[in-house]
């Protein structure tokens, strides 16, 4: 084969064994698709899940993009929040419900990568964790989580990064309390 020619080779994504909803609601029973938070309007309604745990816990408190930014650097999960009263008040815990991965599938045209798995019917948890606080849930599966003032949030916002820099100059709620700190790693290019 001569360096010009092109090799292609298809990745076949495997199945987690087991996918994680979060919800503010802890009396779900069954997890019925909706279209509310769409990535697509032609994906239609679905059920969202994740193989990763901490990354679906910053979906427990019902929050708003005009005052708080998620994400994450490599492996490392963040939540950025301005308005720590609000954030407060909205905070009434909530569950991660475990799922069986059976109906679910990954479209990565939609975005969200290999961590954003969807489902087109209905499904039934296999399991369920709840937290009295999704703040302390953030915090129990390493999310770092990050209250900063107006100004600070408008940087990030606006930061070409996504906030990296900035994160990185921070004191998350996590190292404050000793609870699963990590460091924001910085971006490779």
């Amino acid at each position: 084969m001569s360096e010009t020619q092109k090799v292609s080779v298809k990745i076949e994504e495997v199945k987690p064994k087991v996918l994680y909803h979060a919800s503010a609601n802890r009396n779900l029973e069954v997890l019925e698709p909706r279209a509310e938070t769409v990535r697509d309007q032609n994906e239609g309604p679905v059920v969202f899940a994740s193989p990763d745990k901490a990354g679906v816990t910053k979906f427990i408190v019902p929050a708003k993009d005009s005052w708080t930014r998620m994400g994450s650097f490599g492996d490392v999960h963040f939540h950025v929040i301005s308005d720590r009263k609000r954030y407060e008040e909205a905070d009434k815990g909530g569950t991660i419900y475990h799922l069986s991965p059976n109906t679910f599938e990954l479209h990565t045209e939609y975005g969200g990568g290999k961590d954003q798995w969807t489902s087109m019917v209905a499904v039934e948890p296999i399991d369920r964790e709840d937290y009295e606080s999704g703040f302390q849930a953030q915090l129990d599966n390493g999310v770092q989580v990050f209250f900063v003032d107006k100004e600070t949030f408008g940087r990030i916002d606006k930061s070409d990064d996504h906030g990296n820099a900035i994160l990185r100059t921070l004191e998350s709620e996590n190292k404050v309390r000793n609870i699963n700190p990590k460091e924001i790693p910085p971006l490779t290019r």
